[in-house]
């Protein structure tokens, strides 16, 4: 008689499904059903594989009775965008492969290719008005918000998650606040766009803001620190595509003027 291999029998494949949290995008916790019942023939390290085809070397360890996904976690995490309220399953089949299907915040499945297009891309800023040079960051010209003398150079009032993004911020040459996003399908497909906290810059408060990219401008509602009525309209006339990179710089702070500037992504 074959012996029982640990933390497998007859109910395989299990399936579990885990919500993602701000507090779990560096290291995540699996049920701990999961790990009671299965968690003795969990190898380690265990390889996530999404429908795209790739695999991700995970590797847990254990505390207090409880495994966690950590090394190699995070990068999958950001490989794939993922942010608060995504949805990922897992499905164990009792081997070192785990197979994931992971759903964005409005509970559709993401588009893959769209989401992987980060590490290896080329910057390319399409859509930039002509006093501005983008490619060569060092020689980049910055524009002075209008009123106000600058005093030093402005880091983005955020730090995303993408590496591709966090170049663009980093590199992105302002005197004035500025804030960059990085698109995903959500974003084009919910008609919102989520900002980050904007406190001391403009009020937290029901309003109409002027965004402007190249020649054109469009009036975007700003309710509950979101873009929601008129951010449609520019997503769609701007053909902004999930991966790409916005930086929104605010040049006019009496009317509420961003100007926008769009890093195109290459699949």
């Amino acid at each position: 008689m074959a012996a029982h291999r640990p933390g497998r029998d007859a109910t395989l494949p299990i399936l579990f499904f885990k919500i993602i949290l701000k507090t779990n995008l560096e290291r995540l916790k699996i049920p701990n059903k999961f790990t009671s019942k299965y968690g003795g023939g969990l190898p380690n390290p265990v390889f996530i594989k999404p429908l795209d085809g790739t695999q991700w070397k995970v590797n847990w360890t254990k505390q207090n009775g409880e495994v966690w996904f950590e090394k190699g976690w995070k990068e999958f995490v950001e490989h794939y965008s993922l942010d608060h309220g995504h949805l990922i399953f897992f499905k164990y089949e009792g081997t070192s492969q785990i197979d994931v299907l992971i759903l964005d915040q409005s509970a559709l499945e993401i588009d893959y290719l769209c989401d992987t297009c980060d590490e290896n891309e080329t910057l390319d800023h399409t859509h930039e008005a002509p006093n501005t040079i983008f490619g060569e960051w060092p020689d980049q010209k910055a524009e002075k918000m209008r009123g106000e003398e600058p005093i030093e150079r402005t880091s983005s009032l955020n730090m995303p998650t993408q590496s591709r993004a966090k170049e663009v911020a980093r590199n992105f040459i302002s005197y004035n606040p500025f804030f960059t996003v990085f698109i995903k399908p959500v974003h084009v497909a919910d008609g919102r766009l989520p900002l980050p906290d904007l406190k001391g810059i403009i009020e937290n408060k029901e309003k109409y803001l002027k965004l402007q990219l190249g020649e054109r401008s469009w009036n975007v509602k700003l309710l509950n620190n979101r873009l929601s009525a008129g951010w449609t309209s520019f997503a769609s006339e701007s053909e902004l595509q999930p991966g790409d990179v916005c930086v929104f710089e605010l040049i006019n702070r009496e009317d509420s003027v961003f100007k926008v500037h769009v890093f195109k992504r290459h699949c």
